[in-house]
């Protein structure tokens, strides 16, 4: 009867899809023609960790089988791959229209002209003023060749956004952003305030703290109302209001204790160079990862996440983080992924 259960189980987990919205930011290499100062992946100019097109080919079919609602393209720098149009149509033969995150400095007309139709939105990384955004890339001529390449993708009529990394150094810089976003006639404007992951942990003393952070969203509150005609500004940060008011978007409720009877789906999940699959963060600790697709589908790393020990592992941290990092936390904005983030690497659940 035991292993009946067991059986019975095991069976379940093998038929259960997404029941949220899920997004895949898949990062198929980790190779980069810059040095970003800033850079999680800590990406080099030649590719440690990089996925073939047929493995990707596989993968984007496991999306959409598990029916994810959408896939982004990062990397290191995904224009350094010869094969990038491939992969975008691989990804549209899918029924995804992705996006992809690129420091811009490659885009040609040429490839431009190869994507059109492919693509929801190129997103590109704009961190300050020339002088600023070539140092904190790692190289001279860096904004000028991202700004060509914005040009580019306007002329042929292919949306864009900008990101900008808020450090204590660039925050000056933010309405000179936000305005900039808007002449160029970018989608949206992401504010990312700078987390010490990757190579990031160098310069871990340019992080905003809690009240920093809590003013830089107040900021983007004006911003989002000075620029709503044209460029929606918006920043990757929880208000507290909404994560005690509804803490299963921070992973703490659950089905019959969830007033809307969220799922347990990991809402985000990062795919890295080499094969590791978090949720929630790129930097989250490897002990709470799903699983690793260069060991098995991505079908089958997912199946075997629901309901599994290892998930409830990665439950029980952000129940942790929820009750004593977020519900005495002392300002509206709280950086919820890079707490829990923080927390994953001290050594996991108490």
């Amino acid at each position: 009867m035991i292993a009946d259960n067991i059986s019975q189980g095991a069976s379940a987990r093998a038929l259960r899809l997404f029941e949220e919205n899920v997004t895949f930011l898949f990062h198929i290499t980790d190779g980069c023609n810059l040095e970003c100062k800033h850079c999680f992946i800590d990406a080099s100019h030649s590719p440690v960790h990089e996925f073939a097109l047929d493995e990707i080919s596989v993968i984007l079919a496991d999306m959409r089988k598990l029916k994810a609602s959408h896939v982004a393209f990062s990397g290191g720098e995904p224009t350094m791959r010869t094969d990038l149009v491939h992969i975008l149509e691989k990804a549209q033969k899918e029924g995804f229209t992705p996006d992809f995150v690129t420091n811009g400095t490659l885009i040609t007309d040429e490839l431009a002209e190869s994507i059109q139709g492919l693509v929801q939105c190129v997103l590109i990384s704009i961190d300050g003023p020339e002088e600023y955004h070539d140092a904190f890339r790692g190289k001279k001529g860096t904004f000028k060749k991202a700004m060509k390449g914005i040009h580019v993708l306007k002329d042929c009529d292919i949306p864009f956004a900008l990101q900008f990394t808020v450090t204590k150094e660039s925050y000056p810089y933010v309405e000179w952003v936000a305005q900039t976003a808007f002449e160029l006639g970018a989608e949206s404007l992401k504010l990312e305030p700078l987390f010490a992951g990757g190579r990031a942990q160098e310069i871990a003393s340019l992080c905003l703290n809690g009240k920093e952070i809590n003013q830089l969203a107040e900021l983007t509150t004006h911003l989002y109302g000075k620029y709503l005609a044209g460029t929606g500004v918006y920043m990757g940060i929880h208000s507290k209001k909404v994560l005690t008011e509804h803490p299963c978007n921070a992973y703490a409720c659950f089905g019959d204790t969830c007033h809307r009877h969220a799922k347990n789906d990991p809402r985000e999940v990062i795919i890295l160079p080499d094969g590791g699959v978090a949720p929630v963060d790129t930097c989250l600790h490897p002990q709470y990862y799903i699983g690793n697709v260069k060991e098995k589908s991505l079908f089958e790393v997912i199946q075997n996440y629901f309901g599994s020990p290892q998930q409830q592992k990665f439950l029980e941290l952000c129940r942790r983080v929820f009750r004593e990092k977020i519900i005495p936390y002392p300002y509206e904005a709280i950086p919820w992924s890079q707490i829990l983030v923080e927390e994953s690497w001290k050594g996991g659940m108490k």
